[in-house]
């Protein structure tokens, strides 16, 4: 995960049509809260309207076509993801699903990510846990901002603060616990993450030696090995900016001169 850098501004789609879809369903709920509790009735979300072409743009824009969560390259394939649910909700994986979600932040800027279908349909689903779910916003009278989240939101903090990388595996800064949650309820050491994430991390290795071998000074003087290990430098310098696949582990691999990159 890496930290995510949205326009201030959101899309002209959301600020239009979602903010009167907004209005209409806290008005349904304010009238009968009781219905949306016990299911009897459901809302309705606009999917043309939280994952319009423009808001899918934006964010893929904004994520470099990466999943929030893993960092896989995903672009147009990726799915616009509520951070927060909308329909309804999960404190954790086995408890009962509790209605309504956050149906009031279905189209806000704040709380939509790119994320891959791996990450969103099959592992976070649901699941919000908060580390004390008796502060959980049930309606759009309460405030979010009581809550807190276990899961990072890359919008709002750097997920760097939270986890890192022995190489290919990701692990939770001195086990902290909601760098934990997130990596344990999104498998990101499982679901071939870790060999994908290995794969890059040898071959960036491979330029790290170049680099390093150039250096040396029986190399030094070699303008053939000078060209090469200039070009694997550039390389290296792209494979850590925010904009390519695995980014993150990419940069603690560098920053650890590889020594957790077995191969």
């Amino acid at each position: 995960m890496i930290r995510i850098q949205k326009l201030a501004t959101p899309p002209e789609k959301l600020v239009q049509d979602g903010k009167t879809k907004r209005r209409s369903h806290c008005s349904s709920y304010s009238r009968n809260p009781k219905i949306y509790q016990l299911g009897e009735r459901t809302f309705s979300f606009d999917c043309n309207i939280y994952a319009h072409k423009s808001v899918k743009q934006a964010l893929i824009q904004a994520q470099h076509g990466k999943c929030c969560f893993c960092e896989r390259l995903t672009g147009i394939d990726g799915d616009v993801e509520h951070f927060r649910p909308k329909q309804a909700y999960k404190q954790a994986t086995g408890e009962p699903l509790y209605r309504p979600g956050y149906y009031w932040l279905a189209y806000e800027w704040d709380n939509l990510y790119l994320a891959c279908p791996g990450c969103n349909q099959r592992h976070k689903q649901n699941l919000f846990p908060l580390q004390n779910p008796s502060e959980r916003a049930i309606s759009h009278r309460h405030d979010v901002g009581a809550e807190q989240p276990l899961f990072i939101d890359p919008g709002k903090e750097n997920p760097e603060e939270f986890i890192r990388f022995r190489g290919e595996v990701a692990y939770a800064v001195e086990s902290n616990v909601r760098g934990q949650a997130t990596l344990n309820t999104l498998k990101l050491n499982q679901r071939s993450l870790p060999e994908a994430r290995l794969q890059r991390l040898q071959m960036l290795k491979r330029l790290w030696q170049i680099v390093q071998l150039a250096q040396s000074d029986e190399k030094a003087g070699d303008a053939g090995c000078q060209e090469l290990a200039g070009e694997a430098r550039h390389s290296l310098e792209r494979a850590i900016q925010d904009a390519a696949e695995f980014s993150a582990a990419s940069r603690w691999a560098v920053q650890t001169k590889f020594q957790f990159v077995i191969g």
